[in-house]
């Protein structure tokens, strides 16, 4: 255990070891389960298949021995013949139609390109040559054979792929293969200047030049023609007459050779080469390794190179159809003139019989029929999952390994119960030569089926989430050979290592992607010391996690504090952080001798750096506010240009000579510093400072980057942490946002938002907005959409890009939430004038939108013009709501429901005018009195409702259940002759809807079932969170305050009620001030000492760090400092290094201010950080334009700093305490009072303003400050300790010269840089302001209009005619129906479906995990 009772990541505990057992259990299960369901189907796909054409054979057999009933069996004939013709063709129209959908029709269809004229032509000619040898096959051959042999026989299709392994595998290929790559055409290339002895001294066990697979190629390729030979035996030892045992030996041969052509490798992918692109669009990008040539640069990523390095999609589109087209005509050729002899026409073309009659199957054959249809569908479908899931050994390869071996045993087995058994096969053998023959034959094509493909299948790994292209050659199946046609159609390592581009620097021979480089980056700001823990433990455990797998993935974790170093010394958070590494990420902090610590003094503050777990670098950030802009977007700008123009490129150089640990391969070529390599491969995760996360969760995200080119970024379930009533409001409110918003945007198109609080962004896509998202906001609207949301906007400019972005569900996360109504209503505030912004955005340009990003569609972009309806005819709806439950659960008058409608709007307009005066604080309190309010009322509608309910139930019961049961026969009787009754009224219809989806919803999400509990909480709040919120959230559309950890910016927020305070509380301190100096003249130097009158420091006292409302303090001038104190202060020590002139000149403030602002005490700029105009208008400053300008400037100066040693007792004595205050002048004074020593400082708890005046201190900048430091002091306590002991040990630690670093960040720093913290002009930010509350106040207005007009319009609308059958009247309740009803049942479809990818996922990161 570590201290303070974490455990140490790794400790095995009983919980542990469950979970693990678990784990494993579900593992054993999937893999037996998909071996079980790919095995059945793949036996029962090839039985079914034998057993039609043993009938068919059987039926013609019946046919020439039959005197009568000949039209009956040719009927019969004819439907075996219609019934192999549908397993061959609806093969081909599911090829089709998936081939249409995605590459053809829709948006998307430009990312798919189209064959080359060559390829067409390959194309055709291979879809002519398999379509003849296919109906040979099925409609000549495997009828005229044995049930067991025509198993055996179906796997004599490897001897074209058997011979074009042998021809590679030759040496002179393997030196040109090697270094086979693609350009940017598609075409391949040869690299003749490489080393040809490189490939020759490679260690290839597994690879070409092994002894062993040459050998095994030349094994496989004698045994696939050895047995044709002894098949040919076989025919001819069966067959009755000379004549068919030639045609049937010779079509047997040729049929499984064509297809052994057609279906090999080179073929398919001769026939799939693309025609040269257009590059009309910047969506996708992928890496292309060219060729250390001397012109070229090694591994550049091409950004303009599309997703897709064949035309596989369009092409199988031709071929599909031109099969479709050429199987039926062939079929009828082959089985009329070449099977039957021209005794059976299966079109009945030529005869009396309908053709309908053909197709009237019933019985065992329309089962066998289906089963065989649909067995090779979902068979099929399962080992696509299987390699989607990484689990091919047991879903794909093993299956079709036994599948001959147990089809072979089945069948024997059924022959021997002929009678009894479903299936019907051939009678056994009479002639044990033949058999020995057969079964001999079909021994050596399974072995060289295994040989020549199944090796290569068993080894092939994709990656987790893989898309088809990567795992299959060509995106269809075949219902008759699908074991065979799925074993050629793999895509497996040997074919993608000579016809897939690669990157010979990083080739791995067990691992097909290269090495991935992580950023982690978090954000802080003020966050408290369990915010930090819970970050810094999720990043030591990932940093085990990374230590103990030993893969080749760097991870780094960044950390950004704003705020967090002030010149060169460390702010209390820093330092706070600083402390918790010896106990979150067990590195000792306090002895900072190792070699992995470093420290640079940057051009934007601070940076410290340590390694974790000897596994991670983690870096501290910590920045200046005065040198580098402050707040969450800067920081992100701010490390998105670090890691894409600085840490990549050092990693790039690293990761060349990175240690060797295990397997792990070292990369040799040259780093180009001028390239941009790994951009695609390079990712940063993104999280906030109070994150907790599991190495698993940021793995799993990974997955779904890597799995498909085109993600930009990836966001994970996030999960509310705290306790409270907010709390259990968020709880529910999280998980329905995840279960269907999420899940909608991820299936419809793209997700909209990837939080800043933990997703994982590719550098690729951040470099293509980076420049876009550094930009000032220049307009109100951009203020909402940049500043007020930045996660959303970021995610809005990839989505415009072209980018998509995912939600993973099975990648969690926990945060802190608001617990206090004040912060929560502040944060959503933000969150929705954001949301609604960005989304506004993407509504009013929908054509860009649409035109640049595949993934959006008008449908999709038309759903969310729903969404941001639904949410601005909320609070009409609320009302309405409030209104129908009153009327269903009470007796209530049209007219009393019509005033609760009145009532409540009015109201809700009341409490917006308030929020457009009243202060914020006076907003959220009558918020909060409001919300009790509701929830009562919706309590007492949610009892009467359930209440009516119940009684409708019992109604309906009566009314409509059988008589026997419930009713007399007078009660029956009169039932009969009663109108249908509908069962429930509307409001508990709406009621039981939500409720039975949101049950059912959470059935999907076991794991998160409780949070449904919560929902009852969330339905009384129904009105807090869609009403008054929403009210709230646009009437303070021009608060740019952010909400949580900070306070307002700019002058007094509060409205008129402190406007006029503050204004009397002024007029009152210059009266006095007048006063006070009339007496000075009038009376001596020792009546000048009379302290002026005294405040109380809690409220006199302004607290920078939070930006409450200061107060203005009194106004002394120098004729009030007195004799003692001009003999005894140094006032030169008080002129510190940063002089006040030099600033006001800097920002172009009036110089003569200087004089007026020295005479107050105001000599460093840690005094005048925070002030606002109330301040500087009470020391004598009347220009107001000057003072507003001053205003800006001061609040951009970071706060004074109170470090350890200047608030707890007992550090310092009192002349180190002045010191640390930039008040060491006093000292003097303080000594002479009786304040000197350490055991002094506990005195200074009592003094107040009047006891400094009387010791001589009159300047109101002095007083301000003791009185403020005063007030902070207190007892050190056990984590202030480690905090004080952390800044003793940093202060002594020299400075580490970086100069490349410190030389880039002094360019991102450079004038004219979005980074540089710039005084803002008084023109942008007065049009600014203006321009949020003509945007707030069009808001309101929209507002209003549309929520009356929707009131109005619905409540107004009837529909009497459904009165009868006891359905609502009223429309607002029909049409709320039918608004929220298709949003909700939309979401929750696209739920089911996102729920069974994350299942796929979950249960491919369970194998991958445990494989390990």
């Amino acid at each position: 255990m570590s201290t303070k009772g974490y455990p140490d990541y790794g400790a095995e505990s009983h919980s542990t070891q469950c979970k693990a057992l678990c784990l494993k259990i579900i593992q054993v299960l999937v893999r037996v389960l998909l071996f079980s369901i790919v095995a059945t189907c793949a036996v029962l796909s090839k039985l079914s298949l034998i057993s039609l054409v043993s009938r068919l054979n059987k039926t013609i057999d019946d046919i020439h021995r039959a005197s009568d009933s000949e039209a009956t069996l040719h009927n019969r004939a004819a439907g075996f013949f219609w019934q192999l013709l549908f397993i061959i063709l609806i093969p081909q129209f599911v090829t089709f139609f998936r081939t249409l959908l995605f590459s053809v029709c829709g948006k998307q269809s430009r990312l798919f390109p189209w064959p080359t004229p060559k390829a067409i032509v390959v194309g055709a000619v291979a879809s002519v040559f398999e379509v003849v040898a296919m109906t040979t096959v099925v409609f000549y051959v495997l009828p005229r054979l044995h049930s067991i042999v025509a198993i055996l026989a179906l796997g004599g299709v490897f001897g074209a792929q058997a011979i074009l392994d042998c021809l590679e595998w030759c040496p002179c290929c393997v030196r040109k293969g090697y270094h086979k790559v693609h350009n940017t055409n598609g075409n391949i290339n040869f690299n003749e200047k490489e080393d040809q002895t490189n490939c020759l001294t490679e260690d290839c066990a597994e690879g070409r030049s092994g002894a062993w697979n040459k050998f095994s190629r030349i094994i496989a390729m004698f045994l696939q023609f050895v047995s044709v030979i002894l098949l040919n035996i076989y025919a001819s030892l069966l067959q009755s007459g000379p004549k068919d045992q030639f045609l049937v030996g010779c079509a047997m041969t040729l049929s499984l050779l064509s297809l052994s052509v057609v279906w090999s490798s080179k073929v398919q992918q001769e026939s799939q080469k693309m025609a040269k692109m257009t590059q009309s669009s910047n969506v996708t990008h992928i890496r292309s390794a060219n060729t250390n040539e001397k012109n070229q640069k090694p591994n550049v990523i091409n950004e303009k190179e599309p997703i897709l390095p064949t035309a596989r999609f369009k092409a199988n589109f031709i071929n599909a159809i031109l099969r479709i087209i050429l199987y039926p005509f062939i079929s009828y050729v082959i089985f009329r003139y070449v099977f039957t002899n021209g005794s059976i026409d299966p079109w009945c073309l030529h005869q009396s019989c309908s053709l309908s009659k053909s197709f009237q199957w019933k019985g065992q054959e329309l089962t066998i029929f289906l089963i065989q249809i649909l067995s090779s569908f979902f068979g099929y479908t399962f080992m696509w999952i299987s390699c989607t899931m990484v689990l091919h050994r047991w879903g794909l390869a093993l299956p079709l390994y036994l599948c001959t071996p147990i089809s072979f045993a089945v069948c024997a087995i059924f022959q021997a119960h002929q009678d009894s058994s479903s299936f019907y096969f051939s009678k056994a053998y009479s002639d044990p030569v033949a058999l020995g023959v057969a079964v001999v034959a079909g021994a050596m094509l399974w072995i060289g089926q295994i040989l020549t493909m199944g090796v290569f299948v068993w080894k092939k790994k994709n990656l987790i989430l893989a898309k088809d292209a990567a795992m299959f050659l060509t995106p269809c199946y075949d219902g008759v050979f699908l074991e065979q046609h799925t074993m050629l159609n793999r895509k497996v390592e040997r074919r993608e290592m000579w016809h897939e581009t690669i990157t010979p620097t990083f080739v791995d021979n067990n691992d097909e992607s290269r090495p991935r480089t992580i950023f982690i980056c978090s954000t802080m700001y003020m966050e408290d010391r369990e915010e930090m823990r819970r970050l810094l433990s999720s990043i030591y455990q990932l940093a085990c996690h990374c230590k103990e797998k030993k893969n080749d993935d760097h991870f780094e974790s960044h950390i950004f504090l704003d705020s967090g170093a002030n010149v060169t010394e460390l702010t209390y958070f820093a330092l706070q952080l600083f402390s918790l590494f010896e106990e979150t990420l067990h590195v000792d902090a306090l002895h900072l001798e190792s070699k992995a610590f470093q420290r640079i003094n940057t051009p934007y503050g601070i940076q410290l750096s340590w390694e974790v777990a000897e596994a991670m670098p983690i870096y501290v950030h910590l920045k200046d506010s005065a040198k580098v802009k402050k707040k969450k977007r800067w920081s992100q700008v701010m490390y998105m240009n670090y890691v894409l123009n600085f840490r990549v490129k050092e990693n790039i150089r690293n990761l060349r000579n990175w240690g060797v640990q295990g397997e792990r391969q070292r990369a040799t070529a040259p780093y180009n510093k001028e390239s941009r390599m790994d951009d695609d491969n390079t990712f940063i995760l993104t999280t906030d400072a109070d994150i907790q996360f599991t190495p698993e969760s940021a793995t799993v995200l990974l997955d779904i980057l890597d799995s498909d080119p085109q993600v930009g970024a990836v966001c994970a379930r996030t999960h509310p942490q705290g306790s409270g009533p907010l709390y259990w409001y968020q709880v529910f409110d999280y998980a329905i946002g995840h279960w269907f918003q999420k899940s909608a945007e991820d299936i419809l198109g793209t997700v909209l938002c990837c939080p800043g609080c933990f997703s994982v962004f590719r550098c690729n896509a951040l470099r293509s907005v980076l420049d876009t998202y550094s930009t000032e906001v220049t307009s109100a609207s951009e203020f909402l959409t940049k500043d007020m949301g930045e996660d959303r906007w970021l995610c809005t400019l990839l989505v415009e890009n072209g980018w998509k972005l995912k939600y993973c569900a099975i990648s969690e996360n926990y945060t802190n939430c608001p617990e206090t109504f004040n912060e929560f209503f502040k944060q959503r505030r933000r969150w929705i004038s954001s949301t609604i912004a960005n989304l506004s955005l993407l509504i009013t340009q929908a054509s860009r939108f649409t035109k640049q990003n595949e993934n959006v569609s008008i449908i999709f972009v038309l759903f969310q013009g729903i969404l941001v309806f639904s949410t601005a005819i909320s609070p009409a709806t609320v009302i309405l709501v409030i209104a129908s439950g009153f009327s269903s659960a009470f007796i209530v008058s049209h007219s009393s429901i019509l005033a609760i409608i009145i009532i409540l709007s009015f109201l809700s307009i009341a409490y917006g005018i308030f929020c457009l005066y009243g202060n914020h604080l006076h907003q959220l309190d009558m918020a909060k009195f409001a919300s009790v309010l509701f929830a009562i009322t919706m309590g007492v509608v949610f009892v009467g409702n359930f209440k009516n309910l119940l009684y409708d139930f019992i109604t309906f019961g009566k009314h409509y259940l059988p008589c026997s049961i419930n009713a007399t026969s007078e009660m029956c009787t009169s039932q009969n002759k009663a109108e249908f009754l509908f069962p429930i009224t509307f409001p508990n219809m709406y009621l039981v809807l939500f409720t039975v989806l949101f049950i059912s919803s959470g059935l999907f999400h076991l794991n998160e079932f409780s949070c449904l509990f919560y929902g009852v909480w969330y339905f009384l709040a129904l009105p807090s969170g869609y009403l008054i919120l929403l009210i709230y959230s646009i009437a303070n559309l021009d608060d740019r305050s952010w909400g949580t950890r900070e306070g307002s910016t700019g002058a007094l927020q509060g409205g008129g009620f402190e406007k006029i305070k503050c204004l009397l509380l002024n007029v009152w301190q210059k009266a006095q001030s007048c006063f006070k100096l009339g007496v000075q003249k009038q009376n001596t130097v020792e009546e000048n000492k009379q302290p002026a009158p005294s405040y109380d420091a809690a409220t006199a006292l302004s607290d920078y760090t939070d930006g409450r409302e200061q107060q203005p303090l009194a106004d002394f001038t120098d004729e009030a400092v007195s004799t003692k104190y001009s003999n005894v202060v140094n006032e030169a020590a008080f002129r510190l290094t940063v002089k006040l002139r030099e600033w006001l000149n800097n920002n172009d403030i009036l110089p003569e201010y200087a004089e007026i602002l020295e005479q107050h005490g105001y000599f460093n700029l840690s005094f005048i950080a925070g002030l606002n105009i109330e301040d500087f208008e009470a020391m004598g400053l009347k220009d107001r334009g000057h003072v507003l300008r001053l205003e800006r400037c001061a609040q951009k100066l970071a706060p004074f700093n109170f470090a350890i040693d200047q608030t707890c007792l007992g550090l310092c004595d009192v002349g180190t305490w002045l010191n640390s205050l930039e008040l060491q002048g006093y000292q003097q004074l303080f000594e002479a009072a009786g304040y000197k020593t350490r055991d002094d400082m506990e005195n200074l708890k009592g003094l107040k303003r009047m006891d400094l005046q009387k010791m001589g201190i009159y300047k109101r900048a002095h007083l301000q400050r003791l009185l403020e430091g005063i007030s902070k002091l207190t007892y050190l306590t056990e984590d202030e300790m480690r905090v004080h002991q952390t800044r003793s040990m940093l202060e002594k630690v020299p400075d580490t010269d970086n100069n490349d670093e410190c030389l880039y960040w002094a360019e991102m720093l450079d004038v004219g840089k979005p980074l540089r913290p710039l005084a803002a002009s008084f023109k942008s930010e007065s049009e600014l302001k203006k321009g949020m509350r003509s945007l707030r106040n069009i808001s309101l207005v929209l507002l209003l209009l549309i929520n009356m007009t929707w009131i109005i319009l619905l409540y107004t609308l009837q529909f009497p005619k459904l009165q009868k059958f006891n359905l609502p009247t009223k429309a607002f309740e029909i049409l709320f129906l039918a608004v929220y009803g298709f949003i909700v049942t939309v979401q929750f479809c696209t739920m089911i479906v996102h729920r069974g990818f994350t299942l796929i996922h979950y249960l491919a990161h369970i194998d991958s995990k445990l494989s390990m």
